[in-house]
């Protein structure tokens, strides 16, 4: 568009130019003819120089109000990605502790635990989950998580230590972010069962140094 325009101001301007230097070769006018004012080929490029820039000028207000809207945009769809937020639990590298990060997710669901719990190495990530449940047993909250193989091959390499911090990672993100007593953790409908113990019993919020201690008490 602004192509077309400065080739119809330039194609202008050549008249006009055309025009005066054909009038200089004509007789004067008689005094009973009308005299029309001479534009000067000057004046034209003038004016023709302002009206581009006064274009030129709209079309940046133009392209930077564009920018602006594409911008604010982006900030919403930013705002409405990470709409609330969630605690992820994770190991203390070095440490049988757990350390914490709250972060922000699209909603608090299963799926999006799971995958920031990935993030932190504590899943495998082909992990899956098959079902989720919530349910109230004896007055307590209780969560049913079913996982796919993939969750109880990825401990099978674990050492005891390990171990004992993921399942509790898992066990303290979920029930801190349902606000749940405790938790059921099994592997296609089966107790969870790794090559250290068998998660038959429901999980409550623990450290990974209290899991340890249970596992290595019924060892003995």
């Amino acid at each position: 568009m602004k192509n077309r325009k400065i080739a119809a101001l330039i194609a202008i301007a050549v008249t006009a130019l055309l025009a005066a230097c054909s009038a200089r070769t004509r007789e004067k006018v008689s005094s009973e003819e009308m005299a029309v004012p001479e534009v000067s080929s000057q004046d034209l490029l003038v004016n023709s120089l302002e009206y581009l820039l006064e274009d030129e000028e709209e079309t940046v207000q133009d392209e930077e109000a564009a920018d602006g809207d594409e911008a604010n945009a982006n900030d919403n769809a930013d705002d409405n990605a990470n709409a609330a937020e969630a605690v992820i639990y994770y190991g203390k590298a070095g440490t049988l502790t757990l350390d914490k990060e709250t972060m922000g997710v699209t909603a608090v669901t299963p799926e999006e635990l799971l995958d920031k719990l990935a993030g932190h190495n504590i899943v495998s990530l082909d992990t899956k989950i098959l079902s989720f449940e919530e349910a109230d047993k004896d007055g307590a909250s209780v969560l049913y998580l079913d996982l796919s193989k993939a969750a109880e091959e990825y401990l099978r390499t674990m050492s005891k230590e390990a171990e004992c911090i993921i399942i509790s990672a898992i066990a303290d993100t979920f029930l801190d972010n349902f606000g749940a007593d405790g938790i059921y953790i099994t592997v296609e409908g089966e107790p969870l069962t790794t090559s250290n113990s068998q998660y038959e019993q429901m999980i409550t919020e623990c450290t990974p140094e209290e899991l340890l201690a249970a596992m290595t008490g019924s060892d003995s």
